[in-house]
């Protein structure tokens, strides 16, 4: 079975990398920097793999005999396979027929890094999730009775050369699985995992939710009395100047919950306006409200949220009673903790949007984030309700994430409550981590079932360079209307770091004559009428090429020699495989990713940051696109150069 190979001039590329920087903080090692929370980054894609129907069919991939798997050899079959440097960063499973059941200790996971042959992990799957199993130890894992259905692992998994990840004995389980994972354009900081990481830190931070996780305390801390009539709103704390927030806490009656709204504003824009049920999210409430990481409500019925709120030139909370005239008056405590100094430049501006919708409309997601700019996705809350019905099946659906322009989602779940770390309806009731929970799981006054939940993204934030649009399925194919209120947390930058800079058009004769495209003798070029793998799915009729040997070279231009650069290619998924190295300008800059076989969803998108520093200071960027497997149809249909 072929694993990874290694060509001569990616060993050399291995050999060469510089070797990690002491002390140096990585993407998903926030526990090393809370601030890491606000930075932002590029060249650095957060993306999710994911045993999701490839024809967006009701259930997933329930069927005997679906290949879940991206190609099988023998009883091993790979889930997941990426060239370059980066990380596994969370690990989601669930098994069983309609409910959850304990993971099969007959099927073993298997993870092989930068192209070596023996695995570095080859663990029963009980032993991955359970939770004394070094490193994979609580409470960086938990399995389906922690996790309400699901077994997770947050244990991060980073590689300089590659990762290939596979399941032995699974070929006829019902199983299903999302990784999200890191890829970096440059690797040369990543050290390879071992298993014997010093994860103590990250354990400590995660085994105390609701208390403050920053290692030392604000210089500045102010304590203000808030008194609120029915109607009325007071500005509680203002700062003007620099500066960074980094805990928020109000005490008060629950009633102020559900009664009083939050505004934050920082650099003269608003950038949170909610009710506290929605920021703090903490809902309705209930006996066990949510108390994660970041946000929540503690074991005083504080609310609190400790989330980096970096400003440049001023910062404000404002408090409002929503309440009609009549209702008594309210009496909290504000508390704000911040330090003075100015922040770095590459730290967005705090926000969270809110999503509310009576009935979501059938056949469509529902959008719940839709940002402009360059920026990070780190949060989300959720509750959900079905309409009319007692049924949880709109938690069938599937949350999709499109980047930066990407016709193609780069993150395609398998239900709600596995977004959630979930699994069956939430089947073991409600629940609660630092990072993910449930808090509640009720019944409304109409028999309506109520579902809240949340996840932090920390070492798993969505990077997005230029725009980022998400949303809800409701039910297994958008055929159900569902209750939705959702509140999403991000840090932004108003200008995009990248955007379309040329386009290689395969179809057009005078796109191919001036960017100089060829390809190798024996190129069958014709157009294809096919669908994206979207939903609902777009029909698209595109002309491109197809080649089983040689290579295609072309030419794009950038408007400027420094910055960031991806490059973006269309294909069709019909064929599995299709990796190829990318040379620009003579040096090879990366490599174009295993695609997994779609016969029914053929248009794929797939992106590759390039290395700082391709191409040098030449404005004029020659590419030569070489496939990997000699004998396999690459197919090509269009490029896209993506830069400052």
């Amino acid at each position: 079975m072929r694993f990874r190979r290694a060509p001569a001039l990616y060993l050399l590329g291995a050999l060469l990398a510089a070797a990690p920087a002491a002390g140096a903080t990585l993407p998903w090692e926030y526990w090393k920097d809370l601030l890491s929370i606000a930075r932002l980054s590029s060249g650095d894609q957060v993306l999710l793999r994911s045993s999701h129907c490839p024809t967006g069919c009701r259930f997933d991939r329930t069927s005997e005999g679906d290949p879940r798997f991206l190609r099988v050899a023998g009883d091993e079959a790979v889930i997941f396979d990426e060239p370059g440097a980066g990380a596994i960063t969370r690990l989601w499973m669930t098994m069983g027929p309609g409910v959850s059941e304990p993971l099969d200790p007959a099927i073993r996971l298997r993870v092989r890094l930068d192209g070596e042959a023996a695995p570095r992990i080859d663990l029963p799957l009980p032993d991955l999730f359970r939770g004394d199993v070094p490193p994979f130890l609580s409470p960086l894992v938990a399995d389906r009775l922690a996790s309400s259905g699901g077994n997770v692992s947050y244990v991060p998994i980073p590689y300089r050369q590659g990762c290939v990840v596979s399941l032995v004995g699974a070929l006829h389980a019902r199983i299903w699985y999302q990784i999200t994972f890191h890829r970096l354009a440059r690797g040369n900081q990543v050290a390879t995992f071992t298993g014997t990481e010093n994860l103590q830190p990250l354990r400590a931070l995660l085994s105390a939710p609701g208390a403050d996780p920053w290692p030392s305390r604000a210089p500045a801390f102010r304590r203000t009395a808030v008194h609120l009539a029915p109607g009325q709103t007071v500005e509680a704390w203002r700062r003007q100047g620099p500066g960074l927030v980094q805990a928020l806490r109000l005490r008060g009656e629950r009633r102020a919950w559900q009664q009083v709204g939050i505004s934050l504003d920082f650099d003269g824009e608003r950038r949170v306006q909610m009710p506290l049920r929605d920021f703090f999210a903490v809902g309705q409430g209930g006996a066990a409200p949510t108390r994660s990481l970041l946000v929540g409500a503690d074991g005083s019925d504080a609310l609190y949220s400790y989330f980096p709120m970096p400003f440049f030139a001023a910062a404000s909370v404002s408090l409002t009673d929503r309440a009609a005239a009549g209702n008594p008056p309210l009496d909290l405590e504000l508390e704000v903790e911040w330090s003075e100094e100015r922040p770095a430049a590459d730290l967005g501006v705090f926000g969270a949007a809110r999503a509310v919708t009576a009935a979501t409309a059938v056949g469509r997601d529902f959008p719940f984030l839709d940002l402009l700019g360059r920026g990070k996705w780190v949060g989300f809350f959720a509750e959900l309700a079905g309409i009319g019905t007692a049924s949880r099946e709109y938690l069938e659906g599937d949350e999709r994430v499109y980047l930066d322009g990407a016709l193609h989602p780069g993150h395609y779940g398998t239900g709600v409550e596995d977004l959630f770390n979930g699994g069956f309806y939430f089947d073991q009731g409600a629940f609660g981590h630092a990072l993910y929970g449930a808090p509640y799981l009720s019944a409304s006054p109409d028999h309506e079932n109520v579902t809240a939940a949340y996840r932090l993204l920390l070492a798993d934030g969505v990077p997005f360079q230029a725009s980022l649009r998400a949303g809800l399925e409701s039910g297994p194919t958008n055929n159900l209307q569902m209750r939705a209120r959702t509140v999403a947390w991000f840090y932004t930058q108003p200008r995009p770091a990248l955007s379309l800079r040329d386009r290689l058009d395969a179809g057009s004769a005078a796109s191919r004559q001036a960017h100089e495209y060829t390809r190798p003798s024996g190129a069958v070029c014709r157009p294809l009428t096919a669908q994206l793998e979207s939903e609902p799915p777009v029909e698209l009729r595109l002309y491109g090429c197809s080649f089983v040997h040689g290579s295609s070279r072309f030419v794009l231009r950038r408007p400027r020699a420094q910055g960031p650069l991806r490059l973006r290619r269309t294909l069709d998924a019909a064929t599995a495989g299709q990796e190829a190295d990318v040379f620009v300008n003579g040096v090879r800059a990366g490599t174009f990713p295993y695609v997994g076989r779609n016969d029914f969803r053929r248009w794929q998108q797939v992106d590759l940051d390039l290395p700082p520093g391709a191409g040098g200071s030449a404005l004029r960027l020659e590419i030569e696109v070489v496939p990997r497997e000699v004998g396999i149809p690459f197919t090509e249909y269009g490029y896209e150069l993506w830069g400052p």
